[in-house]
């Protein structure tokens, strides 16, 4: 069986070598759609070029960020290859199998001999401590600490049959339609969103959206960012991996919404001292109203 991973990708340097070497890893290869990249994304990306790498396509930078282009761009490809399994991931993301030494390709062909036609993956989201800059470094191996995004189930379905008719482009390539029939047991998805505050605040104070894609109500937790919000939280809901690359995620505590979104109410630990307080402020408040 043959899969292949399509990423698109703009300006992503400090990810390039890890993302490619990570997927051929995993058994897949590799289709590179470059966004009108600026920096070294494109020349590291090349050394990669018949080691697992098959193309690298060109999709024009028009001045904003549209999610439509890039999975349009994606369908194109998508029509003209020939593998068995297509596998959706962006470049600062590590999508995994969930066994031990277990091989994403390994994983996609279980899922096939079991009749299922597409894989559902768990974001882990992976962030610095405050003042931690991993920019630069192996921070696969060096950043371990993360929470569990999941605002509804399913979230992510990021690999697919590819004759299987589905599609994602409606879906803002996070689910699938029609006759989506999901492998039961979820998959592994590291998402290093960013490495430092700086890399957050140009990643996203400094991005626009496409406005229909906008009007659809996607996008909307990158809009909510701010310089205050971007910092880096240390929280309760944080857990950290025992080793860099074991896949016993914790689960227990799945998180609605991106750290950035999260009040100070919910960055206290139930019935702690200060989390007790800010609840009887609240209470006298609406009690006085």
């Amino acid at each position: 069986m043959r899969a292949v991973a399509i990423m698109c990708a703009r300006n992503e340097e400090v990810h390039m070598p890890y993302a490619l070497a990570d997927l051929i890893g995993e058994g897949l290869d590799i289709v590179l759609i470059d966004h009108d990249s600026t920096d070294r994304t494109v020349p590291i990306a090349r050394q990669f070029t018949g080691h697992g790498l098959l193309a690298i396509e060109r999709l024009p930078w028009t001045g904003y960020f549209s999610l439509t282009e890039q999975l349009e761009a994606k369908r194109r490809i998508i029509e003209r290859l020939d593998h068995d399994w297509i596998v959706h991931v962006d470049a600062d993301e590590w999508l995994s199998a969930p066994e031990a030494r277990q091989t994403l390709l390994g994983g996609l062909e279980a899922a096939d001999a079991a009749g299922y036609n597409c894989v559902h993956f768990n974001e882990f989201v992976f962030v610095p401590r405050p003042g931690e800059d991993f920019t630069g470094t192996d921070y696969r191996r060096r950043l371990t600490r993360y929470y569990f995004y999941r605002p509804h189930y399913p979230f992510l379905l990021r690999a697919w049959k590819r004759k299987a008719g589905l599609d994602n482009r409606d879906k803002a390539g996070h689910l699938l339609c029609p006759g989506a029939r999901w492998f039961p047991q979820d998959f592994p998805l590291r998402h290093y969103i960013f490495l430092s505050e700086a890399q957050a605040q140009s990643k996203y104070l400094t991005r626009k959206f496409e406005e229909g894609e906008v009007a659809r109500g996607w996008h909307f937790d990158r809009l909510r960012a701010t310089k205050q919000n971007l910092r880096f939280p240390d929280d309760h809901r944080m857990a950290t991996l025992s080793a860099w690359d074991s896949k016993e995620f914790d689960t227990s505590k799945p998180v609605k919404e991106h750290y950035w979104e999260w009040t100070p109410l919910d960055s206290q630990p139930p019935g702690s001292a200060t989390s007790s307080e800010v609840l009887r402020k609240a209470s006298v408040g609406r009690l006085a109203h």
